[in-house]
């Protein structure tokens, strides 16, 4: 007959095990920690790396923002931490960092590219970002976009779909506004001002390129163009009254 009493049962089971050797994995770097064993003094950091396309950030100034959290040493070192102060530089807009055994950081760092102003003192990057940087105010050729802070991403989408038709005619924009009602109006490269109000500024500004030729015929300067009409627009130019027009005339 068989014996069914209890057998003797594992003194501890894997699972268990494994928990118990990773406790004691993490106490023992714990204790290392504390006691220097892996700090800065046996295992610095003396290399750091940079690697990005840099234009207005140069590397030193990506170093010395580094420098700090890397004195920790290699293996104490706060990853995060240090892309944290790198990405503080006003012009990177992202950063990477990773450890290169046995002494280096490895920092890959991607800069903001500025493609116009946003109101007074803020910046649009290529990745469609808004960041603010002192004494920007001196960069030169940079459209500058205008209105409120809720609609920033509808302006910018405008600007750009605006650049691309009136590129087709020879213009740039160098001022696009809307403001809180949503009337938009633009100055263009040339000076002339250019009136597409609250709707269908789709149409309105298809109807000022059909004319253009025609109005660039004229040997008086444009000054203004009011779009606001259903089938017409108001010219005004210089040294004159503001004129009603045909747009199909």
């Amino acid at each position: 007959m068989a014996n069914t009493e209890d057998q003797p049962s594992r003194l501890i089971n894997p699972a268990t095990l494994a928990s118990l050797v990773l406790l004691g994995s993490l106490a023992l770097g714990a204790l290392w920690m504390r006691s220097g064993l892996i700090g800065s003094e046996q295992w610095p950091i003396r290399w750091l790396d940079v690697e990005g396309e840099l234009q207005r950030t140069s590397v030193s100034q990506v170093q010395a923002a580094a420098a700090v959290p890397a004195s920790r040493g290699f293996f104490a070192v706060d990853l995060a931490r240090v892309r944290s102060e790198v990405e503080a530089l006003p012009w990177i807009a992202t950063a990477e960092v990773s450890r290169h055994w046995p002494d280096a950081l490895h920092l890959r760092v991607v800069e903001h590219r500025p493609v116009a102003r946003w109101n007074e003192n803020r910046l649009f990057s290529d990745r469609g970002e808004v960041f603010e940087v002192t004494g920007s105010d001196s960069m030169q050729g940079l459209t500058r976009l205008v209105g409120p802070d809720s609609r920033r991403e509808e302006v910018l989408k405008t600007w750009l779909w605006m650049r691309d038709e009136l590129a087709g005619i020879g213009l740039d924009i160098a001022r696009l506004a809307v403001d809180e009602r949503g009337a938009w109006r633009a100055e263009l490269g040339n000076g002339v001002e250019l009136i597409l109000g609250r709707e269908q500024i789709d149409q309105r500004l298809g109807r000022f390129i059909a004319v253009h030729d025609r109005l660039r015929g004229d040997e008086r300067p444009l000054v203004r163009v009011d779009m606001r009409y259903t089938n017409g627009l108001a010219v005004q130019w210089a040294g004159s009254e503001t004129g009603r027009e045909d747009a199909h005339g």
